[in-house]
């Protein structure tokens, strides 16, 4: 079986390279032209389930620690770092802008950054897209239904009662985010990083998610980014976005 561990590992060594060379609704949509919009089709995207270990089961030694993580969760609920978590649930492109602009210095938007924010919208749902397959697959049920306990969203448990929960879907959105923007401002790497690393953190906090799903979206969603770098589509924007990069220096 393959160590849980290799996850975080391969997430930041992914990461590394990179700097080298929900509430459920219709909020998660960016708005204008880049709407529902992926740079790779499903079958020329890296196969998460082809790679990725299965998740624990209860019954599984290793769910240990995923348990344990849980339980680490629940008691940060009520706290400062609970209540950021429990605004972390919300997984709408505009909240995610909102989060990561002050760790790059500018206000992340489609009137203000619109080629950045096309960049980072298609790169995130073509990842998106990625993990729902391996989430089809798995079927692993969510924590909190699991262990049939309340969570730091408890708006949102009815809507996500049933969904799956390996890989996260936010953690995959969150990691989307930071590689793309790690490119992009390369001096804010650390600043970025830890936003994007807290968001994934925010799932466990709030019983929506195990450690492991949120690893394995950075794993899922690391392998997609680095696949894209030879997309002439993603080429495109992603010198688009750089050009902005320049001239909001200026």
């Amino acid at each position: 079986m393959k160590s849980r561990t290799l996850f975080f590992a391969l997430s930041i060594a992914a990461a590394v390279m990179m700097l080298s060379p929900m509430t459920a609704s219709a909020q998660n949509v960016p708005p204008r032209n880049s709407q529902n919009t992926t740079y790779l089709p499903d079958d020329l995207l890296p196969d998460a389930t082809a790679y990725l270990p299965s998740p624990t089961k209860p019954s599984d030694p290793l769910f240990a620690g995923d348990r344990a993580f849980y339980d680490w969760g629940k008691t940060l609920r009520g706290t400062e770092r609970g209540q950021r978590a429990h605004d972390d649930a919300n997984s709408n492109f505009t909240y995610l802008c909102s989060i990561f602009s002050p760790a790059v210095g500018v206000t992340l938007s489609y009137d203000n950054t619109p080629a950045i924010c096309t960049l980072l919208s298609k790169a995130t749902a073509t990842a998106r897209a990625a993990t729902s397959k391996a989430k089809d697959y798995y079927k692993r049920v969510r924590p909190y239904e699991e262990f049939n306990e309340g969570t730091g969203v408890p708006e949102n448990e009815a809507a996500y009662r049933g969904s799956a929960s390996y890989p996260s879907g936010h953690s995959t959105r969150g990691w989307s985010f930071a590689l793309i923007l790690c490119e992009l401002f390369p001096s804010h790497a650390d600043e970025i990083l830890s936003v994007g690393y807290e968001y994934g953190e925010s799932r466990v906090i709030v019983g929506y998610h195990y450690e492991s799903d949120v690893q394995a979206a950075r794993v899922s969603t690391s392998a997609v980014i680095s696949v894209l770098h030879s997309d002439p589509a993603f080429q495109k924007d992603m010198k688009k976005a750089k050009k902005e990069v320049r001239k909001l220096a200026n």
